[in-house]
């Protein structure tokens, strides 16, 4: 018999999951409609495709649901981010050989896991190649307002970005260049840009493009204001990393408190620790101690990325 107070922590659990899901889809929603009205699509870009709509609603539930983006270059392979998973589940088993919990709320709880897990790894890759892209930007918004003010067309400013800058921004650039070769707009691929990497700078950039080329006037300069901008906001990303540190540094040092204080306490008196393991109420005991302190850990996190995003 599963007990209630289990039903009750799964499914507040999978209440705040929902209420996250649904304020991000609502945020980008948003962000969606604004380049929208920015940056109007073509007839052409607007018509669906049968394909494409049936190979999305087969795999789009499933990529919001393990936090996967198809358009990411990733540094470990989806199969290993999955394997992962697989690993984490085989781990909650593997302990329930200890605490002989039943096998519904372990199987609940080792697909949490797997879940968790698979989600942070995608979460982790994904942040990881957003910063160095949003790092780089300033760099390929300089090398933009060079070429344009030596008398090249945007195209060629794009081409020399996919030869001369590093990766993650050379590869990006380089699915713009042939994205233009088959007669994309430049403001539209710099928009597909900021769709498949949610970096709203992106967006910045193709909505500058899209009014510049519109409706004229000096594109150099308003590409050279753009790139100020930007700058000052990694500066300002920058510092409030830093000043973020210490707040960080608090909640892994409040996360390894109970192992470390538990390590101590059963070299000094292992009686007092063995009651965890062996004992029906311990074990209890030490499955609400584990998950009361994972989700203190990810609230904090949130709350710092929340707080310290720009």
């Amino acid at each position: 018999m599963i007990p209630q107070s289990v039903i009750v922590a799964v499914l507040l659990l999978l209440l705040c999951a929902i209420a996250v899901s649904l304020w991000l889809d609502g945020r980008q929603r948003r962000m969606e409609r604004q380049l929208t009205k920015a940056l109007p699509s073509s007839l052409v870009a607007s018509l669906p495709s049968i394909r494409r709509l049936e190979s999305g609603t087969r795999s789009r539930f499933l990529h919001r649901l393990t936090n996967y983006r198809p358009g990411i270059v990733y540094v470990w392979h989806p199969v290993y981010v999955l394997l992962a998973g697989v690993v984490a589940a085989s781990a909650i088993f593997y302990a329930n050989r200890v605490f002989a919990f039943p096998t519904l709320s372990v199987s609940i709880a080792a697909a949490i896991a797997a879940l968790v897990v698979v989600r942070g790894l995608f979460g982790w890759q994904q942040r990881r190649f957003a910063n160095e892209l949003f790092r780089q930007l300033p760099d390929a918004i300089q090398l933009v307002t060079s070429t344009v003010r030596a008398g090249l067309p945007v195209n060629e400013a794009f081409r020399a970005i996919a030869r001369e800058m590093p990766q993650p921004t050379a590869g990006q650039f380089a699915i713009v260049c042939s994205e233009l070769s088959l007669g994309r707009p430049p403001e539209e691929a710099v928009e597909a840009v900021y769709r498949r990497t949610q970096v709203a700078e992106y967006a910045m950039f193709a909505v500058t493009l899209a009014v510049q080329l519109k409706s004229g006037g000096s594109l150099a300069e308003t590409l050279q204001i753009l790139g100020e901008t930007v700058s000052q906001r990694v500066a300002l990303a920058a510092r409030a990393k830093a000043l973020a540190g210490e707040v960080i540094f608090s909640s892994r040092a409040l996360s390894m408190a109970p192992l470390i204080v538990g390590g101590l306490l059963y070299v000094i008196n292992p009686q007092s620790i063995d009651l965890l393991f062996y004992d029906p109420v311990g074990n209890t005991l030490l499955a609400y101690a584990a998950g009361s302190v994972l989700v203190g850990h990810f609230v904090i996190r949130w709350m710092i990325r929340r707080e310290t995003a720009l």
